[in-house]
């Protein structure tokens, strides 16, 4: 009875210890001193070992997207990147893309200038479609139509070349700082969730969501695929700043065994006393 019963106990706290989702890191860069294991587009060009997406000049477009493709049915990403040469235009897109996907402004593969933030549809050139992109937008743009910014300092959910938010949030702090900025981008198959702030710390509660048990936001709805491509793209329109990604790291999450629901655990430990109990009664 006594081993029927360690063994018992043994198989509850496996399984009630058991980690529900098992986390692997696909991509790390924590800075940009190799050279390879990305593609730049545009005018992104290695500065050091930072990536300078966009220099402060008007009408650019650059961007860096990561050669390993990844799945997006449950992931976490964090990276830095910084806004200099302060002058709010026009911001900076985090990708996620169908391997397929790309934009077509002139030869870069990217979206318009401006306000569409390399990412976005305008003046009839095609953004990147089939995608999900979250914008750290410095500067407010106010065409109807276009583009929905509650202003000019604030991050956002956009969708298959779209520049028209499905949730954005102020941020209030100054993206034009000069400083480096950390953000993190967390998604676990029905809600996406982006933070940013200058500490570097991940905020326990995320400061923009999208999605809901309820009504899940599938990303490979917008992607076409389970399988995408990340990266990011920046512009300058009138008004200009230097963008540069500091770093960069993405982990796929929840690649292990589910764990049991906790009805098939009180089914395991009523079977183990049962079966003690009719042990000790032969």
């Amino acid at each position: 009875m006594k081993k029927l019963l360690a063994a018992s106990i043994t198989l509850l706290i496996c399984l009630g210890f058991h980690h529900d989702a098992d986390a692997e890191t696909l991509i790390n860069f924590n800075d940009f001193s190799s050279d390879s294991g990305y593609t730049l587009l545009g005018t992104a060009k290695k500065d050091g070992n930072k990536l300078q997406l966009v220099p402060s000049t008007i009408n650019q477009v650059g961007g860096a997207f990561f050669n390993t493709p990844v799945t997006v049915s449950s992931f976490s990403t964090r990276f830095s990147f910084t806004f200099s040469n302060p002058g709010a235009g026009d911001g900076m897109m985090f990708v996620i893309k169908n391997p397929e996907s790309s934009g077509s402004y002139k030869t870069t593969e990217l979206g318009y200038t401006g306000e569409a933030i390399a990412y976005g549809d305008r003046y009839g050139v095609p953004g990147i479609r089939n995608s999900v992109g979250i914008e750290f937008d410095s500067h407010y743009n106010t065409t109807a139509g276009v583009t929905n910014d509650i202003n000019g300092n604030h991050i956002g959910i956009d969708a298959n070349g779209s520049m028209l938010s499905l949730a954005q949030v102020a941020v209030a702090s100054d993206f034009n700082s000069a400083n480096p900025w950390y953000a993190w981008v967390d998604y676990d198959g029905a809600i996406l969730s982006v933070s940013v702030n200058q500490t570097g710390i991940q905020p326990a509660t995320a400061m923009l969501s999208y999605g809901s048990i309820e009504t899940p936001f599938v990303i490979s709805d917008y992607t076409g695929s389970s399988t995408a491509l990340v990266g990011f793209t920046a512009s300058t329109g009138g008004a200009v700043q230097t963008t540069t990604l500091n770093s960069f790291g993405f982990d796929s999450v929840g690649t292990g065994e589910a764990v049991p629901e906790p009805s098939t655990l009180a089914l395991l430990g009523t079977g183990a006393v049962f079966a003690g109990i009719a042990s000790r009664r032969k």
